[in-house]
């Protein structure tokens, strides 16, 4: 009985190793694509393929993809933003400088305290995005 009871032990643990043997084949194929899934990815992908072709052939032929007056508008508007920009930084800077001139504490400590931050404490430069206004043209002034 011993023996009997030895070979079915044995015989399950045979037929345990196969059936985690086929579970794991049957996880492999179900995470593979089926052949449909396959073609229709090719087709969406041989599209994708073309539409990016087309807008690359458009790009070396030299086609302007924006309208001169949509960028003179584009670049106005700039301009203009870039000026507010540095009107706002000057009446700042000449607030602080009352405000601080006369004041017992540090102008630092009182720039944490008020949870103030300047455009270079946070890595912004008014000369970098002034750079990208063509240096050819002249800001308007009084605007």
């Amino acid at each position: 009985m011993k023996d009997h009871n030895a070979q079915l032990q044995k015989l399950l643990e045979d037929q345990k190793k196969a059936i985690a043997e086929v579970e794991a084949e049957i996880k492999s194929l179900q995470s593979n694509l089926t052949l449909d899934q396959i073609f229709e990815r090719e087709v969406n992908l041989r599209l994708e393929v073309q539409e990016m072709e087309e807008k690359l052939t458009k790009l070396r032929g030299g086609v302007t993809l924006v309208k001169p007056e949509e960028r003179k508008v584009v670049e106005d508007m700039l301009s203009e933003t870039i000026s507010q920009w540095r009107k706002r930084k000057r009446m700042f800077k000449d607030l602080w400088d009352t405000l601080t001139e006369n004041s017992p504490k540090d102008p630092k400590e009182f720039k944490e305290e008020l949870g103030i931050e300047y455009d270079e404490d946070v890595g912004v430069s008014l000369q970098s995005y002034n750079d990208l206004i063509q240096h050819g043209k002249k800001r308007p002034r009084g605007k």
